[in-house]
């Protein structure tokens, strides 16, 4: 009988992360490792038997105890600049433990250099490159959940920060099912990078989806870039990090940022199944979305 290869997932307490692990657990063709930075959190894991592994990314001596042994491992940072920092002692870690094969979660594919974080992803893949690691990279474009996670909906109002841009959009459990079959089948899928959106959007059209699906009205309010950093920095946002995607919006509303709304034909490829779309977003997270 062949080895299990073991797998460790970083944030495997958060919504990306659990879901990986839990895809990963029932595929019983690999063993996977639960990478948390609070054990406390993790209890569920335990009762599923997952193995936990205290792993924080701004304490190195964690590191190495948690990469030993470790054959591929799922890399996914926090949105912060210090993300620069914690994937070079992750991965100059990995490389001394004997880990194989690197799936890196990062950001979108769109050709330009103006949104720094984009950019950060973009050094970190080519870290991971540099140090001859079988590796996939993974591009998420904007995700159909920030509707919720970044407070942009609110008892039947969607707050709009891009004016009539249109988007292409991900829904997280999509990245999750990618993010896991990479790391089971990496033999397959080393050496790609796959840019991940497969719907697109303005937000009035995600208004009017909510609308026909919910049955409910929605309604748009429109807001400036220079609201939102101002908003998210009051509620304490990481200041780096918000400044980029405040950039971000001004460069979406002047239409420079080139394949802003591109879809990719990648996921039935990968996963076999075919991409979840807006109007099924919707659908399935209909107690969450409605009002």
């Amino acid at each position: 009988m062949a080895i299990q290869p073991t797998i460790l997932v970083l944030g495997a307490t958060g919504k990306v992360g659990a879901q990986i692990v839990q895809i990963l657990a029932e595929s019983k063709d690999v063993k996977v490792i639960a990478g948390v930075r609070s054990p406390e959190k993790a209890q569920l894991l335990r009762e599923q038997g997952i193995e936990i592994r205290p792993l924080d990314l701004d304490k190195q001596d964690t590191l190495k105890p948690a990469l030993e042994g470790i054959d591929r491992a799922l890399l996914l940072t926090g949105s912060t600049v210090d993300m620069l920092k914690q994937s070079k002692a992750f991965l100059d870690t990995a490389k001394q433990t004997g880990v194989q094969h690197i799936v890196h979660i990062g950001a979108s594919s769109a050709p330009t250099n103006e949104v720094a974080h984009w950019t950060w992803h973009q050094y970190i893949e080519k870290y991971i490159e540099s140090l001859g690691f079988s590796y996939t990279h993974l591009r998420p474009e904007a995700f159909m959940k920030n509707i919720t996670d970044f407070g942009w909906l609110n008892q039947g109002v969607v707050t709009n920060y891009i004016s009539d841009t249109r988007w292409s959009w991900v829904d997280s459990d999509d990245l999750a099912l990618v993010a896991a079959e990479t790391l089971r089948r990496s033999e397959v899928h080393a050496g790609k990078i796959y840019p991940l959106g497969y719907d697109t959007a303005t937000m009035p059209e995600v208004a009017e989806i909510l609308t026909e699906v919910i049955g409910k009205p929605y309604q748009v309010e429109n807001y400036s870039p220079e609201e939102f950093l101002e908003k998210m920095l009051k509620l304490g946002a990481e200041p780096a990090y918000i400044h980029c995607v405040y950039t971000q919006l001004k460069l979406n509303i002047a239409n420079q940022i080139p394949n802003a709304d591109t879809t990719f034909d990648n996921f039935e490829a990968i996963t076999g199944r075919q991409p979840t779309k807006w109007r099924e977003f919707v659908a399935k997270n209909r107690g969450e979305l409605s009002y």
